[in-house]
């Protein structure tokens, strides 16, 4: 990874709809060369995909909570499973310490929130936290380009 190729994906996680030409601008390369070096990282794996950002308040969806889950002795698989299949967790880590999984959620109210952990109570013990607010939100730390060996 050169010191191009980090400000062209750090560039694409702001907006990732920027063309080609606009991405070769801050780069000082050539609408083609960039696009061979987009068309590179993608098929590295480096980059993932593309999407919209949603703002889950405007369509009905206020309320995220992280949720801690320890999950009982052999009911690891069976938690696993459930998790896939519920709509309102977001994100599912796993973790190290005393809780194995971190799950994101979003729901519409809190009456769901209640049902979505009676969900859970069978397979783990949980403790919630509700968000208030995400003041940074981004996927690469901002000195990613430090961290790396190129």
């Amino acid at each position: 990874m050169d010191k191009i190729n980090w400000k062209l994906i750090q560039a694409l996680e702001s907006n990732g709809r920027l063309s080609f030409a606009e991405l070769g601008k801050l780069v000082h390369l050539s609408a083609p060369a960039v696009a061979e070096r987009v068309r590179k990282l993608e098929e590295q794996g480096v980059i993932t995909g593309y999407g919209a950002r949603i703002n889950l308040e405007k369509v009905g969806i206020p309320i995220t909570a992280l949720v801690e889950c320890e999950v009982y002795r052999a009911k690891e698989r069976e938690f696993k499973d459930l998790v896939l299949g519920l709509d309102e967790v977001v994100d599912c880590y796993n973790v190290t310490g005393s809780s194995a999984f971190i799950l994101k959620v979003a729901v519409a109210s809190m009456s769901t929130l209640d049902v979505l952990l009676e969900r859970l109570i069978d397979l783990s013990d949980t403790k919630t936290m509700m968000i208030l607010s995400n003041p940074i939100k981004r996927e690469l730390p901002l000195n990613a380009q430090e961290a790396s060996h190129f």
